[in-house]
């Protein structure tokens, strides 16, 4: 009986799964793992056919080796795209420490960490863009075209994405220094405004009566009016999400230079 039809389509489905579980939302780890197994395996059934010059391999030590490469391959795939999505909650953080909102901090039941309500808002916005751009769909189609840059069974270089994956996190730190820029600037001002108005009248306790409560709700209209760009931008960001996941194939295939 010939097996490798079967081998073919494992390797596939492993690389598959492994996307699935570092995207946004079926990463999350409120997804059941079944939920991830039955949607990665109709979309590897469907790539299956377009899969040619498979390597595979004769043995079961080769067979282990083959699959760490496919789910370390998917794993640096959906990585970078969850990196991207973070840049947006990341700008919400560093403006809620500005404004005085990270005082009320909640526990995330999506990712399983603490954080304010804010970065909470923008985690769902973020994935909310996920979805309205079809960056999904822009994920699926990665994985397929990955099948012909680097077939099942030969990743030749499982640790090489490192590079990618690191430029991929600079670039996100540097988007959500970005967009919270503004919100810091404002910070800046109210702060030094209230420490030239405490030098004047010692006896109002400013930073405590008045300058909290100003800087937040300033702080959250000026958030709002600027959140349809700060957004604007994000999108951007995620829109290239298919380029870094095709250098991630090219370098583990041995061919990114």
């Amino acid at each position: 009986m010939d097996l490798s039809p079967l081998l073919v389509g494992f390797l596939v489905f492993a690389r598959m799964a492994a996307l699935l579980m570092t995207l946004p939302v079926t990463g999350n780890r409120e997804v059941p793992q079944m939920v991830r197994m039955a949607l990665a395996l109709p979309l590897a059934t469907v790539l299956y056919p377009t899969v040619q010059g498979a390597h595979l391999p004769n043995t079961i030590p080769h067979l282990v080796v083959a699959v760490g490469g496919e789910v370390a391959l998917g794993v640096a795939m959906g990585f970078v795209v969850t990196l991207l999505t973070g840049a947006v909650a990341l700008a919400s953080e560093i403006i809620s420490a500005k404004i005085g909102l990270s005082m009320a901090a909640m526990l995330d039941p999506m990712t399983g960490s603490q954080g304010s309500t804010l970065g909470a808002l923008a985690q769902v916005l973020a994935t909310g863009l996920f979805f309205t751009l079809d960056i999904h769909l822009d994920c699926v189609r990665a994985l397929g075209d990955s099948l012909h840059t680097l077939p099942p069974g030969q990743v030749l270089a499982p640790l090489a994405a490192g590079n990618v994956i690191f430029e991929v996190a600079t670039n996100v730190f540097a988007l959500g220094v970005r967009l919270s820029a503004p919100i810091m600037f404002f910070a800046l001002m109210v702060n030094l405004a209230l420490m030239v108005l405490g030098r004047m009248a010692p006896g109002l306790q400013l930073f405590f009566s008045i300058g909290t409560s100003f800087t937040v709700v300033a702080g959250i209209v000026l958030l709002g009016t600027a959140l349809p760009a700060l957004l604007q931008l994000e999108g951007q960001a995620l829109e290239g999400a298919f380029e870094p996941m095709r250098r991630i194939v090219q370098e583990m295939a041995g061919v990114g230079h």
